[in-house]
């Protein structure tokens, strides 16, 4: 996973259907676009300390142990389609033990002793073990919907990349088509996920495959934007850059956030988490100059947007706050995750009328998001209402893929037999 940092109490996502939403039209008041700019050591060491010094390693260098796996399962005969088609197995044999964790990130080196894994560790293994058996990857962003999670008072949205890839199909395979490979396991690890072939426009010999780590992202209809190696460092360093925010480590998440604007000048990402750190520390000018700059080079990242309004009050400049919270609001208010973020919020409050609200909401504008009906279902098994609960999960079902479209046949099913021995 990406994640994105706000200071906000709730983070509006990054938008997919915006038509109804106005755009950012403040002017900024720094011009800010080279990162070395806003870049003062000093605002996070004491006296003579120095910043922390952290591992630079290869992301894409794949280890000698993997290597000598691929040696040996791979012949230097195989066709593409059978080096990747081999590569792919032995990647998920090797990591379907692993578990699936979008708190933390760790190069390849370091998989083999966390034994954690999210979609960009994954998708930088996929991308490095193909590319040592002379099989195409390239990363790629999916614009999906968000998924939320939430420490104290600040909210993190996570975005998502995945592979693809191009193959060569000599005449034995033209005809075949992959099915989605879809293995559940009950800690939440789904494994990988290969998309069935589809043909290519331009060459009748090739068919494109895509490779995740969560299958409910291929069935989602969003957008993809395929992405450089330096872009996926930068979005490796911004995810350390996070967790240092988060373990409350203002030098290392900003040695981490200097790192990722290296990598890439123009992340908004980084720029979003560079302006975070500038507020922990009090400097508000230097942040809004910050968020501005990720504003300029995204107009949909509201993460930035949100924090930027906290820095403009912070910054005593409550009309110019006020105008970018009157957006977001709007974002917010069109969004169906905000409404089931809230939901959740209300749930554990234990203010179910509140969460019912949000989760109609959320449906109306949204119908066919299979999370939503599993939030009602359970909504409606803490108000006592059974018919409600197997209507919710049927229609959870109904939307969900895979490995999830089993796991709530499997909760229908238990609620028949319970319904059958209370009789």
């Amino acid at each position: 996973m990406i994640r994105v940092f706000s200071l906000s109490p709730l983070l509006a996502t990054i938008a997919l259907t915006l038509n109804g939403c106005s755009s950012f039209s403040s002017p900024p008041q720094y011009r800010i676009t080279d990162p070395s700019d806003l870049l003062v050591d000093a605002y996070f060491v004491d006296g003579l300390e120095e910043l922390p010094s952290i591992d630079q390693p290869n992301l894409f260098e794949l280890p000698a142990r993997y290597q000598r796996d691929l040696d040996r399962i791979i012949a230097a005969t195989d066709s593409e389609y059978e080096r990747y088609s081999k590569m792919r197995s032995w990647l998920y044999r090797h990591f379907r033990d692993y578990e699936f964790d979008v708190t933390e990130t760790y190069s390849l080196g370091q998989l083999n002793t966390n034994r954690k894994i999210n979609c960009l560790s994954f998708s930088v293994m996929f991308v490095a073990a193909a590319r040592y058996v002379d099989v195409p990857a390239n990363f790629q962003l999916v614009l999906a919907p968000p998924y939320w999670d939430k420490d104290g008072s600040n909210w993190i949205n996570n975005q998502h990349i995945n592979v693809t890839g191009s193959l060569e199909l000599d005449n034995s395979y033209l005809n075949l088509i992959i099915n989605s490979l879809d293995i559940g396991d009950p800690r939440g690890w789904t494994g990988v996920v290969i998309q069935g072939f589809s043909n290519s426009p331009q060459r009748s010999n090739t068919r494109r495959y895509t490779a995740d780590i969560n299958p409910a992202v291929l069935s989602i209809n969003s957008g993809r934007k395929r992405i450089t190696e330096q872009q996926v460092v930068s979005l490796f360093y911004s995810n350390k850059s996070i967790e240092a925010l988060l373990d409350r480590d203002l030098p290392l998440a900003y040695v981490y956030t200097k790192r990722a604007l290296e990598a890439d000048p123009d992340s908004s990402i980084a720029w979003n988490n560079l302006g975070v750190v500038y507020a922990r520390v009090g400097q508000q000018g230097i942040s809004i100059a910050a968020y501005e700059r990720s504003v300029e080079l995204d107009d949909k990242m509201y993460s930035a947007k949100s924090n930027l309004a906290n820095s403009y009050r912070a910054n005593g400049q409550e009309q110019q706050a006020a105008l970018i919270e009157q957006e977001i609001e709007s974002f917010r208010n069109q969004n169906p995750y905000y409404h089931s973020a809230l939901a959740e919020s209300s749930i554990a409050a234990g203010d179910l009328d509140d969460a019912l609200d949000h989760l109609q909401e959320a449906v109306a504008r949204k119908r066919n998001e299979h999370f939503f009906y599993h939030q009602l279902a359970i909504v409606n098994q803490q108000m006592g209402d059974r018919e409600a609960v197997i209507e919710n999960l049927n229609r959870a079902r109904r939307y969900a893929r895979g490995s999830e479209k089993i796991r709530f046949a499997g909760k229908l099913k238990a609620l028949e037999e319970i319904a059958v021995l209370s009789r």
